[in-house]
């Protein structure tokens, strides 16, 4: 059996912010993000800083004298809006769910990259309705960041990328490990395919038979390969909270989702940059660990 799967790169186009690249906002100012008139990438205008309601209006209302192209369904509806603890939870009517994907993927971002900048505003969450935004397995996108999307400005380019990755979760009753396979799922070439394993094993799977591993309450402080090795580092949440399952499943959710699409042949799990643990008195994580094939539930 062989562990890796080749990453399967599906859709790629540039991503150019081009409006405005000569000039700098100053500290009183924001920028508001817009699709381009191709279609294909964001631009950014300069605005006085804006409050919750200000920069909505900008985004989905913008001025005559803008250049950018807003290619979305002309029914789409902010229909709410509520702030809560830097969580900025916005709610479309269905005609959201109209958009092509590419195009979802940029309006995502440009109202992310525009509404962080709000005073009060770390996190954005969307909701169709009563439900939340998901992807195309069904899983809740959740809590977004700027960090989340390519953010260049001026002649630098960068790119968005899809790719199908099989990731590695708990059965319903905690003793083995359940693949989950997961496409299309968007990313930016800033971030390694390391990172992004561990980023989407922390958003869960509603997968049927799967169960998540990492506590949401857990916190990434690093992703990073050397040597054939990955280092992963948590919070101290990561091995003080947790679900009622085999900590071997935990564990190796993780080693064998970053073996399986990266490129590292072994995993080091660190706890606030400590490997010197014994996760939840069982699994001995002061050394790299390799592919598990013990715990899986079906043999691949």
């Amino acid at each position: 059996m062989r562990k890796r799967l080749g990453v399967i790169l599906c859709l790629v186009w540039s991503i150019i912010l081009c409006g405005c690249t000569s000039a700098e906002k100053a500290e009183d100012e924001m920028y508001i993000y817009y699709i381009n008139t191709e279609g294909n990438a964001l631009v950014q205008e300069i605005y006085p800083k804006l409050d919750v309601k200000g920069a909505l209006d900008k985004l989905m209302k913008p001025d005559n004298s803008t250049k950018q192209n807003v290619v979305i369904p002309e029914k789409l509806a902010l229909e709410r809006y509520e702030l809560n603890k830097g969580q900025l939870i916005l709610t479309f009517n269905n005609e959201y769910l109209q958009m092509k994907k590419s195009t979802e993927v940029l309006f995502r971002a440009a109202v992310v990259q525009t509404m962080v900048q709000v005073k009060g505003v770390t996190f954005v969450s969307f909701y169709i309705g009563e439900e939340p935004l998901k992807d195309t397995d069904g899983t809740a996108i959740g809590l977004m960041r700027a960090e989340d999307f390519v953010q260049n400005v001026g002649y630098t380019s960068d790119s968005y990328q899809t790719t199908d990755l099989r990731l590695y979760f708990s059965s319903k009753d905690g003793m083995t490990l359940k693949s989950v396979k997961k496409n299309s799922v968007h990313y930016n070439t800033n971030t390694s395919i390391e990172k992004l394993v561990v980023e989407q094993l922390m958003k869960g799977t509603s997968a049927s038979g799967a169960q998540p591993t990492i506590p949401k309450t857990t916190k990434l402080l690093g992703v990073s390969v050397k040597d054939g090795i990955c280092y992963v580092n948590f919070d101290s949440k990561f091995a003080s909270d947790g679900y009622d399952q085999n900590p071997e499943v935990t564990i190796y959710s993780i080693v064998n989702s970053i073996i399986q699409n990266g490129t590292a042949a072994k995993v080091q799990i660190l706890i606030d940059g400590s490997s010197d643990t014994l996760y939840k008195g069982t699994v001995d994580l002061s050394r790299p660990l390799e592919w598990n094939s013990a715990l899986m539930e079906e043999k691949e």
